[in-house]
């Protein structure tokens, strides 16, 4: 829930944007800090650190985008819980499987995505969706990436071993972009999406946002695309589906690309 497809790792940045090309692979580690995160039971803000491990690939008519997240609180009362959590997004584009060239029109290309999101904490949740989905990649002018992908959201969580109430299919629904901006030597990229989550069972409807900003520091030292630091707004109404609670803070973040 956190990402989405190949499109957020082209969204915030990272992969190569010359998508003309039949093939191509990054990676890229990413750190991150927030002091104000809400969880259930926790009267307090709980301080995390987040360490973010992505790839993304491609061949002529598949892509590939992967992450894991090692998240470790700050907080007594949380805990100090350490969590891993991971989501891989294969996709394959119909356009290029019928034999088309990708459209130069609004609807660049339509792709087959099939999402896997889990992970564990040490309280308990184990988190497991899958996401069998239809993304719409969309031409839109001054931007280096603009999608939109919607599809079914399959909740199969856990908690301790044992099914939650929240065990029910719903929808999700998340645009994601990526608008590239000249500063100087170097380049700012406002990028990031919206994940829009249904209701289901004992779960309520979310929306979970998370604009990045970022500025090539590497650029200033004659190798661009290796070093970016800036700022994440993370955004999480009625979070894990909980009627009220929410997190509404902003982390720094520096990131290195491989």
């Amino acid at each position: 829930m956190r990402h989405t497809a190949l499109a957020v790792a082209i969204a915030l940045g990272f992969a190569p944007l010359a998508l003309a090309q039949n093939s191509f692979r990054s990676s890229n580690v990413t750190a991150r800090y927030g002091w104000t995160f809400q969880e259930p039971g926790v009267a307090e803000d709980v301080p995390k650190n987040i360490l973010t491990f992505e790839n993304s690939s491609a061949g002529g008519w598949w892509s590939s985008y992967l992450f894991v997240d090692v998240l470790r609180s700050w907080s007594e009362a949380d805990a100090n819980a350490k969590e891993v959590y991971g989501e891989w997004y294969p996709s394959v584009s119909v356009r290029t499987l019928t034999g088309k060239a990708h459209s130069k029109n609004l609807l660049r290309d339509v792709s087959l995505t099939l999402g896997v999101n889990t992970g564990v904490r040490s309280t308990g949740p184990s988190p497991f969706v899958l996401l069998p989905s239809v993304t719409f990649d969309l031409n839109v002018p001054a931007f280096a990436f603009f999608s939109v992908r919607a599809g079914a959201y399959i909740d199969r969580g856990r908690f301790q071993g044992q099914p939650t109430d929240c065990s029910a299919t719903t929808y999700q629904i998340t645009p994601s972009w990526s608008l590239p901006l000249s500063v100087g030597a170097s380049t700012l990229k406002v990028s990031g999406f919206v994940d829009f989550t249904g209701s289901h069972a004992n779960c309520e409807a979310q929306i979970l946002t998370t604009p990045r900003a970022v500025l090539d520091l590497s650029a200033y030292w004659h190798k661009p695309g290796r070093v970016y630091v800036g700022v994440d707004w993370v955004y999480w109404h009625n979070k894990y589906g909980i009627d009220g609670l929410k997190d509404n803070l902003l982390l720094p973040v520096v990131t290195w690309v491989m």
